[in-house]
Order: structure tokens, then C-alpha cells, then sequence
């Protein structure tokens, strides 16, 4: 069962808000990381928050394409659910192994950066969700 949203509301500018709020965090959080512990550690905080950004990105298109498929039955949402999951859980697991394993960053400093991240998308979800109430 799908819920109808009024047209005053803009369910496109609320998500892009929540991904402002997240790569603000970010950034204000890697400028003072580089300015305390330096570049390496920077550079292992913004790329966690970027495979958080990225996780948040690839959520948000899918609940942009799922806003649009009026068409679907319980079984078609539950799939696209799980499909989504899957790949948020890949596309997670691809990015750190890359930045802990290819590029040698700091692995507590980079999961630090992707919790920071992924924390921020919570609070630009809850700014969302008090917009809208």
C-alpha cells in the first residue's frame, strides 16, 4: 500500500537536505582532523564519510525510484527492498576493503569517518522528518 504525499511537499529537496547535512559533517570533520592529526588521518576520515555518502546516495535513489512506481505490489517492494539492501551492504564492504586494503589508510580512523558519516545521515533524516511535521 502506497502513501500519497501532498504536492506541497518535496520529497526530493528533504533527501538532498539530509545529504547536505551528512557531507557538511563530513567535511567540517576532515578540515579538523587535517588541522589536529594531519593528512593521513584526514584523508582515512573523508574517505569513511564518503563510503557513508555514497551508502546515503545509492539509498536515496531508490526511494526516488521507488516514489515513482505506483504500479508495484507488496511482493515487487519487498524485492526491491532486499535488492537494495544487498547492494548498500556491497557497496559498503568494496569501498572500505579498498580504502583499508589498496590505499592503506587507517582502518579505526576510516569505520570512525564511515560512523561519523552514517550518524550525520541520521541527523539529517530527523531535520527531514521535522520539517515535514
Amino acid at each position: 500500500m502506497r502513501t500519497i504525499i501532498p504536492q506541497h511537499q518535496k520529497p526530493d529537496s528533504d533527501i538532498r537536505l539530509a545529504l547536505l547535512v551528512q557531507g557538511g559533517v563530513l567535511l567540517v570533520a576532515a578540515i579538523l582532523v587535517y588541522l589536529v592529526y594531519g593528512q593521513a588521518s584526514a584523508m582515512a576520515v573523508a574517505s569513511g564519510g564518503l563510503v557513508a555518502l555514497a551508502n546515503s546516495g545509492l539509498l536515496a535513489w531508490r526511494m526516488r525510484g521507488a516514489e515513482r512506481r505506483v504500479d508495484t505490489d507488496a511482493q515487487q517492494d519487498l524485492r526491491m527492498l532486499y535488492r537494495t539492501g544487498l547492494e548498500r551492504f556491497a557497496l559498503v564492504v568494496f569501498f572500505l576493503a579498498l580504502g583499508m586494503g589498496v590505499l592503506k589508510l587507517d582502518p579505526p580512523v576510516m569505520i570512525a569517518g564511515f560512523v561519523l558519516g552514517q550518524l550525520a545521515w541520521l541527523v539529517g533524516v530527523t531535520i527531514r522528518l521535522g520539517r515535514t511535521h
